[in-house]
């Protein structure tokens, strides 16, 4: 493979000064998207004081036809150009106009790690987190707002309307996920949970071997964070008897005869 070829060349020759031209060359102009990627790492990681590697990343994260380089610059851009202005300004316009979701993702997750005390990040991870047409992006949006902004007033509001109105079971597990790691026994956010617990449409079936199903994880809360709630054992029965998913019904009897011993 001519990508495992080029990280051997960076690794074995990086003091040749043929090594740096070649590796400029296949990020720039090879035809496979995966020697371009691993060049433009392998620049990033033993280049980086090279003038031209700033300018290769920026082109590759803008301009190349392959979401996996334009998301390897991205990250490179984030890790080893932080300050550059022109980095975040990249990452921004990554994070909204990239055709490519893996791109849209990671933009927003390096914005968040690197840019968490711009003011316009927060805006742009609430945007992502509503507005974006793909769920994966939602998603990390979702995390990194509950991560970074856990006390903007908006961060609650957004992940409990993610949590109920989402068209993603993914974005809204991870919400109600996010809720209840960062708002912990928030007496006000019993009453979103109990909406998920009966009212989430999850269906898919095949993803029930990893608990993904949001009601399940739901109830799992509720029974964590609040056993001696007057509801609490109420909605168990209810599951318990009433879940389309039997794995869900199984998991609701399994806790009721724990909690009414």
């Amino acid at each position: 493979m001519r990508d495992a070829a080029v990280e051997e060349l960076a690794k074995n020759f990086k003091d040749d000064p043929e090594t740096k031209s070649i590796l400029k060359e296949r990020a720039t102009k090879d035809d496979n998207w995966d020697v371009r990627r691993a060049a433009v790492q392998e620049l990033a990681k033993n280049f980086k004081d090279d003038p031209e590697t700033k300018s290769i990343l920026k082109e590759r994260a803008t301009k190349d036809n392959d979401n996996y380089v334009r998301r390897a610059a991205v990250e490179e851009l984030a890790k080893n150009f932080k300050d550059d202005p022109e980095t975040k300004s990249i990452l921004k316009e990554r994070a909204t106009k990239d055709d490519n979701w893996d791109v849209r993702g990671a933009a927003v997750e390096e914005l968040a790690k690197n840019f968490k005390d711009d003011p316009e990040t927060k805006t742009w991870l609430k945007e992502r987190a509503t507005k974006d047409d793909n769920w994966d992006v939602r998603r990390a949006a979702v995390q990194e707002l509950a991560k970074n902004f856990k006390d903007d007033p908006e961060t609650k509001s957004i992940l409990k309307e993610r949590a109920t109105q989402d068209d993603d079971n993914d974005v809204r597990r991870t919400a109600v996920q996010e809720l209840a790691k960062n708002f912990k026994d928030d007496a006000d956010l019993f009453d979103i949970y109990h909406h998920c617990a009966v009212n989430d449409p999850f269906k898919d079936s095949h993803d029930l071997l990893f608990n993904l199903n949001p009601r399940r994880i739901a109830l799992e809360i509720i029974i964590k964070q609040f056993p001696q709630h007057d509801q609490t054992l109420p909605l168990l029965r209810d599951r318990a008897e009433n879940d389309p998913d039997e794995q869900v019904r199984e998991f609701a009897q399994k806790k009721l005869a724990q909690l009414e011993k």
